[in-house]
């Protein structure tokens, strides 16, 4: 045992300070201040040595004086046991000051007696689910146990289990005022340390989860991966009673170091884009081998395989930083810098707690900077994560604003080509009318003058013939102009013209017509000129065949809308029909035969999708039959014979 002493320096400031006070105040302050420079100069004591007597299972009992710290570990590898250490408490003053024992490090778990009665524990001896050497422990010890006059026995029992680091740190007796501050500074260094470390982890583990599910890039999948398998490492200080029997619970925690450490560094390669098949393979190997040694490490209790493990995580954390070094020193690479400057106190303060704190025979104790330095990695992780994410946006949005200016201009580009392009349209369609105008007045008007010019010629026709042909002309004339007009889909609007064109030569000849038409007719989308066109002629024709050849005295003319011809399997579509009947003298012979001017109303009912069906009945009339689509179906184009240059002979 030592007791702290004053230096001379020291001692001789205070005597000429109580000289000075003894000058200004009387003997009764002055008493009180020695009494309390008396309470000063008891300094907390630092207990190093103590009788030992260790059990261990499966060998020889031993009993003798050891230096603390005693690391069970360290002297017994592999075995589990008890041990009993009987220290010496120095007499103490009746003072009334409260003191205490303060135990940097005890267990794995432990019963502390002053003068023979228990006055702490923590968990059962032998009962491995509980380990208190996880957190410094402070007991306060009652004055009544202390002795004035002779030193006081202090005997602390622990049960331990292998491999898990027990033993008996030097503790520390005095005034509760000395040492309960120290006590709690190593509590918060120990214990809200690693609450630090997990809520940092927690905390940048689920961004880059985050930023890794919007991206799926492997540099915030891996950061994602390692956060809770460092979470439950440095959260196990929390836990004296973990969820799980020893050593099972102690090889769990082990590996998750291992691949939290691991994963770490194929972060970091990743972030400088050296996240190769090799380093793949390489991290895979690790991980086997890594699970090798902490199999051999707490499965069959060898301490020397986890210290391995331990050496062995070194080796890529090194060449991790040799890579990150080289890009910083040669390629200027900020993710680079920025690794170099995080990674350097994390591989020292691990570097140091290997050295110190496993290998070294004195480690009971003694803190481990790692969680502290692993929480400066994460959070400077975490901030080059974050700017990484952000150059990638800044960089996503410039590209974006890029993509966005060449589309507006291909817009602009496709807007002066689609002008163009119905420009040409529109050019392209008034040729087309202007083809179909020249066509209809060729087929129709020009035939019918070129035959009435044959008939001049030969100087043989009747006035009647003549006036026949002259008469046509100008219905055919009269049809092309009609056809031009816009009608809107209205079938209705071309029949009233057609009677307007055609009644008075019906009631001329004593033919009554008889008109039905429903006034509801649907509209035809594809009514266009060239069907209005084909329509008005198959119905002149019909009515032509009347006045020439039926003897007909009425006649009757409909349209109505039906059901329409399927065409297939699920069309209903409707369609219009319109019919001519007469009550002549029907046609001679079969109207399936017919002459040219039935094949010409059949060619051009074919041309714009129709059906056309006659049907006679000698003696009784004639009835032409069209069926007209709401689109026309599709149909091999035909084209109708040219008008006769001479008189038609009867077709109905």
């Amino acid at each position: 045992m030592r007791r702290g002493n004053w230096g001379s320096c020291r001692g001789g400031l205070l005597q000429r300070a109580l000289a000075v006070l003894l000058r200004f105040f009387g003997s009764g302050v002055l008493s009180l201040l020695l009494c309390g420079g008396a309470f000063a100069q008891e300094e907390p004591l630092t207990l190093e040595f103590a009788r030992a007597y260790l059990e261990p299972e499966g060998a020889a009992a031993w009993s003798g004086r050891v230096t603390l710290p005693h690391l069970w570990d360290k002297v017994y590898p592999g075995r589990a046991g008890r041990a009993r250490y009987q220290l010496e408490l120095p007499p103490v003053a009746s003072d009334g000051v409260l003191r205490g024992l303060f135990f940097p490090r005890v267990g794995n778990q432990v019963e502390i007696f002053v003068g023979g009665d228990l006055i702490a524990h923590r968990g059962v001896l032998g009962d491995s689910r509980h380990d208190a050497t996880k957190a410094p422990l402070w007991v306060p010890v009652p004055a009544s146990l202390l002795s004035t006059t002779a030193p006081t026995v202090l005997e602390v029992r622990v049960a331990v289990q292998p491999v898990r680091w027990g033993g008996l740190a030097a503790p520390r007796f005095g005034p509760e005022v000395n040492l309960l501050p120290q006590y709690r500074e190593r509590y918060v260094w120990r214990q809200w340390g690693a609450v630090a470390v997990v809520f940092a982890l927690a905390l940048t583990g689920v961004i880059a989860g985050g930023l890794w599910h919007l991206t799926r890039e492997p540099v915030y999948g891996y950061f994602a991966l390692c956060a809770p398998f460092g979470m439950l490492r440095y959260g196990d200080r929390l836990w004296e009673v973990p969820p799980l029997g020893w050593p099972l619970w102690g090889g769990i925690v082990a590996f998750s170091l291992t691949v939290h450490m691991l994963l770490l560094v194929r972060f970091s390669l990743a972030l400088l884009g050296r996240d190769g098949i090799g380093v793949r393979r390489c991290f895979w190997a690790l991980v086997v081998a890594e699970a090798a040694l902490v199999w051999g490490g707490y499965g069959m209790g060898k301490p020397w395989c986890w210290t391995a493990g331990l050496a062995l995580l070194f080796v890529p954390s090194f060449w991790a930083y040799a890579v990150a070094a080289r890009e910083a020193l040669v390629v200027r690479q900020p993710e680079a810098v920025a690794l170099c400057l995080a990674s350097f106190i994390p591989i020292g303060a691990g570097l140091y707690d290997f050295l110190e704190i496993r290998v070294s025979t004195e480690s009971v104790g003694r803190s481990s900077y790692l969680p502290l330095a692993t929480m400066l990695f994460v959070l400077l992780m975490g901030w080059l994560i974050l700017s990484r994410y952000a150059r990638q946006v800044r960089a996503y949005q410039a590209l974006s604003n890029s993509l966005d200016e060449k589309v507006r201009q291909r817009e602009r580009e496709l807007e002066v080509s689609y002008a163009l392009l119905q420009q040409e349209h529109e050019q392209h369609a008034a040729l087309q009318e202007r083809q179909r105008i020249m066509r209809d007045i060729h087929d129709g008007v020009g035939s019918q003058l070129v035959g009435l010019l044959s008939l001049i010629g030969k100087g043989r026709s009747s006035r009647a013939a003549l006036r026949e042909h002259a008469h046509a002309a100008l219905d055919e004339l009269r049809m092309a102009v009609d056809a031009m007009q816009p009608v809107d889909g209205d079938l209705a609007t071309v029949l009233a013209t057609l009677r307007y064109r055609l009644q008075p030569r019906l009631a001329a000849s004593g033919i009554s017509v008889d008109w039905q038409v429903d006034e509801e007719l649907p509209t035809l989308d594809s009514l266009t000129p060239h069907r209005v066109l084909q329509i008005q002629r198959i119905l002149l024709e019909a009515l032509t065949n009347v006045l020439r050849h039926a003897q007909a005295t009425r006649v009757r003319v409909s349209a109505r809308q039906q059901p329409g011809p399927v065409r297939q399997p699920d069309d209903e579509s409707p369609c219009l029909v319109l019919e001519i009947a007469d009550n002549g003298i029907g046609m001679p012979g079969p109207a399936a035969a017919g002459g040219q001017g039935l094949a010409n109303m059949r060619a051009r009912a074919q041309a714009i999708g129709a059906h056309l069906d006659v049907t006679s009945v000698p003696g009784q009339g004639t009835c032409v039959r069209i069926a007209l689509l709401g689109e026309p179906a599709p149909a091999m184009p035909a084209t109708p014979a040219p008008a006769p240059a001479t008189p038609a002979a009867p077709s109905m």
